[in-house]
């Protein structure tokens, strides 16, 4: 929903969608190797008991929480379509 509204136009709709996916599935490539690089890297080096991944995670989580409470509660009202 977010991304059809985002679309500056019909035209371009298509074109943003297949960025969208794009992005999204570099992200889906990436993150089990760097979440298991830095488990791999806290037990290793025994950073806060090994507990030091979760902290990373724990944090990330709440920035993308933060995110994403800051989106429209309405995005069709947004969107003008």
């Amino acid at each position: 929903m977010y991304i059809s509204s985002a679309a500056p136009n019909k035209r371009s709709l298509s074109s943003l969608n297949g960025l969208a996916q794009s992005v999204a599935s570099v992200q889906r490539a990436i993150a089990p190797a760097a979440a298991g690089s830095l488990f791999a890297f806290s037990v290793t080096n025994n950073a806060l008991g090994g507990k030091f991944v979760y902290v990373v995670m724990f944090t990330l989580v709440g920035i993308g929480l933060c995110f994403a409470a800051k989106l429209p509660k309405h995005a069709w009202a947004h969107g003008g379509r």
